[in-house]
């Protein structure tokens, strides 16, 4: 039996990428912080983690990432509104997943806006909270009751992770307007 529409994942080329651009700005409710120029640097200096899926020839959803210190970050991934609750996500985080393993990778991190959380959940990507505040807003003892387990900063910014047995919402919301000046965001890593 021949299928009606063909499913295809494949990474990016040059002409897919401005559509792929497209679906994010479309698709990211909150928009983008990384702009498309930054993103076609990186995608020109690793292009296998820039991966698109395909129905027929038209790109649906698209995953994008590239290397950091210590670990593979998923800077965007989104599937086009008419594609949803349908695993394309789910298969495009497995095939970025292969090729970390492939390139050697032992972690990915991805940073998780809250109407997303439960999906890295389902698969299995342990979070942590991710605070980010200007230097001269607060002092690290305002957040002394974070368990922090790693700290840094540059001349503008701290960043603190800090440990938490789960997700969750309402803590996320009481933290966000106790530190109104703060970022707080939950990440998502799965080791290898």
């Amino acid at each position: 039996m021949k299928l009606l529409s063909e499913l295809k994942i494949k990474n990016l080329s040059e002409k897919d990428f401005s559509k792929a651009m497209k679906i994010l700005d479309s698709e990211l409710s909150k928009g983008r912080v990384r702009s498309n120029k930054f993103l076609f640097n990186k995608f020109n200096k690793f292009p296998q983690f820039f991966i698109g899926i395909f129905l027929d020839k038209e790109i649906i959803g698209v995953i994008c990432g590239f290397p950091r210190e210590d670990y593979l970050l998923i800077s965007e991934i989104a599937i086009d509104s008419k594609f949803h609750k349908r695993g394309f996500g789910k298969i495009l985080i497995e095939r970025f997943e292969e090729v970390a393993r492939k390139g050697k990778y032992n972690k990915i991190n991805v940073g998780a806006e809250d109407n997303v959380i439960n999906f890295y959940s389902f698969l299995d990507y342990k979070p942590f909270l991710l605070v980010q505040y200007k230097k001269g807003d607060y002092i690290l003892e305002n957040f002394s009751e974070l368990d922090i387990f790693r700290k840094s900063e540059d001349k503008n910014q701290i960043l603190l992770e800090v440990k938490v047995n789960d997700f969750n919402l309402s803590l996320l919301k009481k933290f966000r307007e106790s530190y109104p000046k703060a970022w707080f965001q939950y990440i998502f890593t799965k080791s290898f």
